[in-house]
């Protein structure tokens, strides 16, 4: 594998995005566009199975250069999840509208992401993915700083899964395929001989955000940031609400790096919105020491406050695992949302058993209690035998991604029970590639 050194990564933490080439000939990307356009003739698109469709794509995501990078930036168990799509921009086809594809625009610390690859040549005429550095971070559409990700074939753009995107307008009279892959972060950070907090200018005011996502990322421990004033702390709480959200991530940062977690904890507990997001960020930037409070916001009467301190203990990861008991409750909050967020923060704290309320949650009438409850007992791995037994009940869900959630956990178990029901889903469910409407003998 090619690992991004520490200047490219630092490159992602700043702009959300890092563009490769897969390192195959030509020709591989020319038949692998013929495949997917033959596809599209005659099935139409083929939706999450466009790779069991065309298996080959499997090389430019396994490429020395792809598999490296994700390996730098979401960890060496990395999941391929079970959404993927083929984006066809046919010529003339007007642009989208700036978007996110998150389910929750939240997450600063980067454990989803995306990679979107080009089987042809793409110029900028031909409609191709545009980007806005840096915005993965923020809650608002940017007005401005639109890249084009143009590209020859075999370009592999990976994005942080929030980073503002659209498809631009293809004003050419050529077809452009994208095909878009999502993936996962299993396990949390490990320490790191990275040290150097590369490419941040520190008289920037994104550097308290992005020091933090540096920490995170390569595992260094919290350091205690420059200690504030009782008239700074006042100054940048009040700013946790500002109207600009640089101003906010500035602020929230700067107080968690600083230990401010009463300040933190008011601002989360008050009933402004932006306020209590920001505040949020803050919470998980001061670590450890900020559990208790969190712990204690999950019984607010106000489900929102509930939810952002969930959301908070989630961010933080493994220095929220004294949260575990209280999160383990939470998943039967009264609230949807709170449970929903409560079963996934379970599984980013490293919790390393699976918990009953996790496998209790895999038959929760809701689809994505049930596939963060999988997702997070994938994310436990080999110490989640005793759900073996719900995960195989969850491979006949309804929700094909509670199905895959749950696979994705039976074979990091990886145990003779676990192998048992795994051969045999499998066995049922596999995919021919080869058999289509056209061959289907």
């Amino acid at each position: 594998m090619h690992l991004l050194d520490d200047d490219a990564l630092a490159r992602f933490l700043r702009d959300g995005y890092v563009t490769l080439d897969a390192g195959l000939p030509p020709e591989f990307h020319q038949a692998l566009y013929d495949q997917v356009e033959e596809v599209f003739a005659n099935e139409g698109n083929p939706g999450n199975n466009i790779l069991p469709r065309v298996p080959e794509i499997r090389q430019v995501l396994d490429s020395p250069s792809v598999s490296g990078a994700l390996n730098r930036i979401l960890g060496a168990n990395y999941y391929l999840h079970a959404h993927r799509f083929c984006h066809d921009r046919p010529a003339n086809t007007d642009a989208q509208g700036l978007h996110k594809d998150s389910w929750s625009r939240l997450h600063h610390r980067t454990r989803w992401c995306m990679a979107f690859y080009y089987p042809q040549d793409t110029t900028v005429d031909m409609g191709p993915t545009g980007i806005v550095p840096g915005s993965q971070y923020y809650n608002t559409k940017p007005a401005d700083g639109e890249v084009a990700l143009a590209g020859a074939a075999g370009t592999v753009t990976i994005v942080h899964y929030d980073l503002w995107h659209r498809g631009l307008a293809n004003t050419s009279d050529r077809r452009r395929f994208m095909l878009k892959f999502l993936f996962t972060r299993l396990q949390e950070p490990e320490s790191s001989s990275a040290t150097v907090e590369s490419g941040f200018d520190p008289d920037d005011p994104s550097a308290p955000l992005w020091r933090e996502m540096w920490r995170w990322h390569t595992g260094a421990p919290a350091t205690p940031g420059q200690s504030l004033s009782t008239a700074d702390a006042g100054t940048l709480t009040r700013q946790l609400g500002a109207d600009d959200e640089t101003t906010c991530f500035h602020a929230a940062y700067r107080l968690g790096e600083s230990g401010a977690v009463d300040a933190l904890v008011d601002a989360l507990r008050a009933h402004h919105e932006r306020a209590r997001r920001n505040a949020g960020y803050g919470l998980s930037a001061a670590g450890a020491d900020a559990v208790p409070a969190l712990v204690d916001c999950l019984t607010d009467k106000d489900a929102e406050v509930r939810s952002a301190a969930v959301e908070s203990l989630a961010d933080m990861g493994t220095l929220a695992m004294a949260a575990k008991p209280a999160l383990d409750e939470t998943i039967a909050d009264p609230d949807l949302e709170v449970r929903r967020r409560a079963a996934y923060a379970l599984g980013t704290t490293g919790i390393t058993e699976p918990t009953t309320a996790l496998i209790q949650g895999l038959a929760d009438e809701d689809e994505w209690v049930a596939r963060n409850c999988a997702l997070s007992l994938a994310r436990v791995g080999a110490g989640a035998g005793e759900a073996v037994p719900a995960l195989g009940q969850a491979l006949s869900h309804p929700n094909r991604y509670v199905q895959a959630n749950a696979l994705k956990a039976l074979e990091r178990i990886d145990d003779d029970a676990s192998r048992r029901l795994l051969y045999d889903h499998m066995a049922t469910a596999r995919w021919c590639p080869i058999t289509s409407n056209t061959t289907p003998f």
